[in-house]
Parts: C-alpha cells; structure tokens; sequence
C-alpha cells in the first residue's frame, strides 16, 4: 500500500520556516539588547536598518512566508483584499491629505478634535481612519479615539505624504486607463513616452513630464517631493555596493535630482567626491536638502551641483564613477539608450556605470542544467538568491511588479530584467560586468565601455 501523503505539508514548511526565522531575529534583537518589536511603538525600530545578512534573510523570510500563509489559509479573504484594496489606498491619502499623522503627534485624539482641525466631517473621517486600523495603520484606543502606530508615524514625513499623493492621485488615476492603453490601436504597440495610461487619463499628448513642468506643475512639484523623500533601508543600501573600496573615486550622480540616493553615500564614505547633475531646476532643492540634512558633509566642501540635460548633452567627462539610481526605469527603450549613450561619451576605459534599480526576477525557479558552470561561472550563481520552497523563487516580489506598472502607467516605461540590461546597454556601447545584489529590493548592474 502506497504511503499516505501528507495534506498540510507546505503548512508545515511555511510553519517551519517562520519558526526558524523568528528564532534568528530573537537572537540578534537579543544579542543588540534592542527595544520590543511592536507596532505600538513609533519609533523605527532598529533591526529594520541593521546591515546584517543573516537577519535580513530572516526577516524576509517570515514576511514572504506570513503572506503565502494568508493566501494558503483564507483565500476568499485575500483574494477580496486585492479586490476591495483600493479603498485602503482612498483612506491612507484622506489620513495624509488631512496630516492626521501630525496632528495626533505622540498622543491620542477624539475623532472629534481631528475633525474640526482638518475641517472633515468626524463620522466620514472616522470611518476611513478605522479602515487604516485594520490595516495596522494608526490604532484605534477607544470609541472614536485615535493614536499612531510605527507604521502611521511614517506618514508624518512630507516625503512619504507626497509619495502617497503622487501614487494613490494621479497614478493610479492613470492606472485605471491600463485597459485602455492595451486595447487602442494607437496605444497598444506603441513605445512612445506620450502613450502611457497617462495621457489618456489626463487628455494630452505631452509626456507626463513635460505635462507636469508646463500644465500641472502642482502635481510635478508633488512627485519631486515623493521621489526625493523615498525611505532608504540605509543598511542594506549602502552595503549594495564596496564603496569603501573607491578611495578618493570621483562619482557623478546622473539624473540625481536633490542628491537623496547619493548623500547618504557621501556621508558614510567622505572619502569620495561627488557631482550631482541633473536639469537647473533642481539645484535649489539640492542646495537645501545639502544645508538642511547634510550640515556635516557641506563643511567639507565637496558635493557640487552641475546643470545637465541627459538627452542633450554628457555629464562630467572622465569621472571614476557615473551612477543613476532610478533614471532608467523611467524611459521606454529609446529614450534610455539615448542617456546611457550620453553617459558612455563622458566615460574613460577606468570609468565605471551603476545603474541602480529594481531588476525583475521571476517567480518561478531557475533550473541549472550545467550551463552556467560551462560558462565560467559557479554552479548556482544565477539563482543564489531564490528562496527556500514553497515560497516564491523571487521572495514573491511584489515592489518590483508594481513599480514595473508604475511607470508602465505614467511613462510608458519599464522594469527590466538582466538579460534586457544587458540588451539595453549594449545599444549604449557598454557591456554589464558584475552585479551586486544583497537582501534589498534594488540591485546595481556594474557596466564598462565595450
């Protein structure tokens, strides 16, 4: 007779999974002597920005696992969530749009005395902040009372509150012209910046930046704000890469807007010198965010910003380093190319490329046939950074897909894989020479002259 298999055996392996983990993240919040892990504190806590390998597999773990365990256990649920979710995003831009972060500050509020603050309606307001709370977004503490939670606290930011504006107002505004954009015969093929989800959405035929620089200018100064105030996991982030390594490398920041990905770079590696080039407009904001935020590096008088328009001309000529962080993903093909060309002209044979980005990974697994060890490569390389069964091979990462539809939805533009880096820059006259990957959501693909 044939052994009986057994019913909940990916239960058990999920089970077994968070166990393990869990056990991993008690030891080193133990080991660190750290605070309670709660939602009911505000202040971030500090494994989530400790550079630590193991903790962060960990920590990924459980969260992967947790998700896959919700959908395993309840699917009606999960699946009503993704179909309802919508309203969630509704309640978190009401609760940003009225600073209900800032206004309940570290105490507790009536419904009541938030409303007549913000000028809404209490039993309305109510109602979408008790959405939030089942959310684990902001907690209710009594009948109609308020308070903040560690995940609410972050909304207090200006950054964060524009983020939410820009991605829960006109992008997904956008979004819901995606059938659209699929099914008209003038939009479906095409590759063109102005033929994004967008431009139907808002009736022009600009792009959406050039649409938000001369018609909206309000919502384009609104995705300056979210795009500068992007959170960094600053562990994780700064360890992507050995810059401890680049003694005294000159680094131009492509396309860097304020300086907010390579500041931080700059405040924990002195040693560097950098330029942040991007189009004039901008230089004010880096002048601010540089005298505000980075009181300590503006001392050393290093960080410059130099005007650069990436279609028309090339950045600084022969610098050790030229890194874009973002830039790419925002351009259909063509149009990346184009600034990936540019950026090659400036480039010495010493010169390196970091592109930083999310690179699509697939859900499914990769199998190793002996390919890769015939191609010079360890056995496994490729896919060192699955995760374990039964969980998704990428982790199941959703911040890539949606940030893929993001700007598939304004720009017309796209996520990419490796293989369509490797593509793309070859276009460029560059060739992709190592990529540096860790537990985060972004990868950097290292690129050379051909």
């Amino acid at each position: 007779m044939a052994a009986q298999k057994n019913p909940v055996a990916e239960l058990e392996q999920l089970r077994d999974l968070i166990t393990s983990s869990i056990e991993a993240v008690k030891k080193n919040a133990v080991d660190n002597a750290d605070p309670l892990l709660s939602l009911k504190t505000v202040e971030p806590h500090p494994i989530y920005s400790r550079n630590d390998q193991a903790l962060a597999v960990a920590l990924k773990t459980i969260s992967s696992s947790a998700h896959m365990l919700r959908a395993l256990c309840d699917p009606n649920t999960f699946i009503n969530d993704i179909t309802y979710g919508y309203h969630d995003e509704t309640a978190l831009l009401v609760a940003c749009q009225a600073d209900i972060p800032n206004l309940l500050g570290d105490g507790e509020r009536h419904v009541d005395e938030l409303a007549a603050k913000s000028g809404l309606n209490a039993d309305r307001l109510a109602r979408h902040l008790r959405n939030l709370c089942n959310s684990l977004i902001f907690q209710e503490t009594a009948p109609n009372r308020f308070a903040n939670n560690a995940l609410s606290a972050t909304f207090k930011a200006e950054g964060k509150k524009a983020l939410v504006g820009h991605c829960i107002d006109e992008a997904r505004k956008s979004s819901c012209k995606a059938w659209e954009a699929l099914t008209l015969p003038e939009y479906k093929d095409s590759t063109a910046a102005n033929k994004a989800p967008f431009n139907i959405a808002y009736e022009t035929e600009l792009d959406y930046f050039q649409y938000v620089s001369s018609v909206r200018t309000d919502i384009g100064q609104r995705a300056k704000t979210a795009m500068a105030g992007k959170g960094l996991n600053l562990g994780q982030y700064l360890s992507l890469y050995p810059w401890d390594s680049q003694q005294g490398a000159a680094v131009v920041d492509v396309g860097g807007g304020i300086g907010a990905a390579t500041l931080p770079i700059l405040r924990q590696y002195p040693h560097l010198k950098l330029t942040v080039q991007d189009l004039p407009d901008s230089g004010p904001g880096f002048k601010k965010n540089l005298e505000e935020n980075y009181p300590d590096i503006l001392k050393l008088g290093n960080p410059q910003f130099v005007h650069l328009d990436f279609f028309q001309s090339s950045p600084v000529k022969g610098a050790d380093i030229y890194f874009l962080r973002h830039v790419i993903h925002d351009w259909p093909d063509a149009e990346a190319v184009k600034i990936l060309s540019n950026t090659a002209a400036s480039m010495t044979r010493n010169s390196k490329l970091l592109i930083c980005e999310h690179v699509v990974c697939p859900t499914y697994r990769v199998v190793d046939n002996g390919t890769a060890a015939a191609n010079g490569k360890e056995r496994g390389d490729e896919n060192k950074w699955e995760a374990p069964e039964p969980l998704l091979a990428n982790w199941g990462d959703a911040p890539t897909s949606r940030l893929d539809l993001q700007v598939f939805t304004c720009l017309n533009a796209k996520q990419r894989t490796k293989i369509e880096y490797e593509g793309l820059v070859a276009r460029a006259g560059l060739e992709l020479v190592k990529v540096w990957r860790n537990m985060g959501d972004e990868t950097i693909l290292e690129c050379r002259l051909r």
